[in-house]
């Protein structure tokens, strides 16, 4: 694998991603950064051979983060490319789980340890910070035994990464989240929360509401507009999936769904599937 010859392909809509984007700089790779939001599929980048071709004309190595589409993946393999995929989560169409976060099977593929990283002026404690935060959030890092001074510590640096994706979206998901964290019902230990926002998402800023207010994880079940439906920290995921498809994240405990037509599934579906799976009444 030579850097000179190789092009990261890779969004820039989480904290997790913009940390891969600015090792990748700092290592000198050339990146094409997909402006999809979370939900990007491959299919959806235009024009994408050309793309890369413009951004390295000798590339022969594309790196794909989180963007699955196994067709247009196989095309450009039918090119000549070597294609390798960086990705932890499962999707309708294809299995990309992964016990390690993307930000560590990137660190791994480009062999980053912490002596690099710290030679390339990053703090490896911060990458590792991000890296438990997108595998499980919170209850990560209090999973791996860090002191509560550590996790503040952690999340202050999380929030300065979250500012860097544009203050303003977020301070709005905030506001947004907050309110829909506060009208939240609960039925028999599933906390129900809704948001009628449909340009932004909530779910990350609602995790850290969560993760103040209660010191376990908590079934939170979120309907995000018409478009978005998410049911985290569950062992009912993998039953979710199966019966709606979707995708699932944070370690296979959590279950989401985007359809841009709006044709979600009923409220009263998923609760079902819950009572099933984990024997949770409503």
């Amino acid at each position: 694998m030579e850097i000179s010859t190789t092009v990261l392909l890779c969004p820039r809509n989480d904290e997790e991603s913009l940390t891969i984007l600015r090792l990748a700089e700092a290592i000198g790779l050339s990146m094409v950064v997909s402006s999809q939001p979370h939900g990007a599929k491959l299919a959806k980048e235009s024009h994408l051979l050309e793309r890369i071709l413009e951004i390295n004309p000798q590339v022969n190595t594309v790196v794909i983060v989180e963007i699955p589409g196994s067709k247009e993946e196989e095309m450009l393999r039918a090119q000549g490319l070597d294609v390798h995929v960086i990705d932890h989560h499962r999707y309708d169409e294809v299995d990309r789980r992964n016990a390690k976060s993307s930000l560590e099977q990137f660190c791994e593929y480009f062999k980053l340890n912490d002596e690099k990283i710290s030679a390339l002026g990053f703090l490896p404690k911060e990458i590792s910070w991000v890296a438990a935060i997108d595998r499980g959030f919170v209850w990560e890092l209090r999973e791996q035994g860090y002191a509560p001074e550590e996790i503040q510590q952690a999340l202050a640096y999380y929030r300065t990464l979250t500012l860097q994706l544009g203050e303003a979206r977020r301070e709005k998901e905030e506001t947004a989240a907050k309110i829909a964290w506060e009208a939240r019902e609960e039925k028999n230990g599933i906390l129900m929360v809704r948001s009628v926002a449909d340009d932004i998402s909530i779910r990350d800023a609602l995790s850290f509401l969560v993760a103040t207010t209660f010191e376990k994880p908590q079934t939170v079940f979120i309907v995000q507009g018409h478009r978005r439906m998410y049911v985290q920290d569950t062992d009912a995921a993998s039953a979710l999936f199966d019966r709606f498809g979707g995708f699932t994240f944070g370690g296979d405990r959590c279950w989401g769904i985007l359809k841009d037509d709006g044709n979600l599934p009923k409220e009263e579906e998923i609760l079902e599937v819950l009572v099933r799976a984990i024997g949770a009444r409503v």
